[in-house]
Formats: C-alpha cells, sequence, structure tokens
C-alpha cells in the first residue's frame, strides 16, 4: 500500500513539473518573468515554462539553459519571449522559437538545433532568424522606425 501511495506522489510531481523547460542558472540584477499576466522575480533556480516572457532591467542579466542543452544569456534591458518549446526526441518532435524583441540575447545551441536545425528560430522585430550555427549573438535596436 505504501508504494502505491508513492507511486501516485510520483505521477502527481512529474505532472507538476511537465511544463518546465528551462531553469535560471545565473541571475544578476533586477529582471522578472511575466507569465499569464503575473510577475515573478528571477533567482538562480527559477523555473521557465513556454509562453513566458523574461525581461530584464539596466544592469542586468539572466542565464538560462534548457532541456535540450541550449545556453542562453539575456542582456540588461531585455524583452525575450519563449514563443515555443518542445523537445521530446524519442518522438522526432522538436521546436524551439524564441522572439527577441528588445535587447541583446547570447547562444549556444543545444540538441534541438543539431537534430533539427530547422526547428530552432529567433523572431526580431523585422526577421525570423533560421539558426544553423552552434553560437551567435543578437542585438535588437529599441527605436522607432
Amino acid at each position: 500500500m505504501k508504494s502505491f501511495y508513492s507511486l501516485i506522489l510520483l505521477g502527481i510531481v512529474s505532472l507538476t513539473f511537465a511544463n518546465e523547460v528551462a531553469l535560471v542558472k545565473k541571475a544578476k540584477g533586477q529582471s522578472h518573468i511575466v507569465r499569464q499576466s503575473k510577475e515573478i522575480n528571477i533567482v538562480v533556480g527559477t523555473q521557465l515554462q513556454e509562453k513566458d516572457i523574461i525581461i530584464t532591467e539596466s544592469k542586468s542579466s539572466v542565464g538560462l539553459i534548457f532541456k535540450d542543452n541550449t545556453r542562453i544569456s539575456v542582456g540588461p534591458n531585455s524583452k525575450l519571449e519563449i514563443e515555443q518549446y518542445l523537445f521530446e526526441p524519442a518522438e522526432n518532435k522538436e521546436g524551439f522559437v524564441t522572439n527577441l524583441s528588445k535587447g541583446s540575447m547570447e547562444c549556444i545551441t543545444g540538441l534541438i538545433s543539431k537534430v533539427n536545425p530547422s526547428a530552432f528560430k529567433v523572431k526580431v522585430k523585422t526577421a525570423t532568424m533560421g539558426i544553423r550555427g552552434t553560437h551567435f549573438i543578437i542585438n535588437v535596436n529599441s527605436g522607432v522606425y
């Protein structure tokens, strides 16, 4: 009977963490996540979900590591949305789409870009980039055109 309750508890815990796509490994200064219209302060260990928007203030930065080992550093005064994240290698399902609407980011791609390069995209104001390399930096000028 004890093992039965343990299995149920394990199933509940697995469902609770099923939506997590990334982990905050570094956090400097003030930054937060907007998730379903709520603001969550970012600290080391904060777990990210698909559709989260990461917002950093001046003199702030955030280092993220995703399930597929993609690493992203979000620079100061930035706004980055995780539009889509799908990493189910056993089922050949991959998708990584982010939208950098303001600021800067540096990225070292992980397994998604290696297994399915066309599944890895970064959107910016005037373009969507398909990433074929493994390391890149993007800076979005927030001026009005």
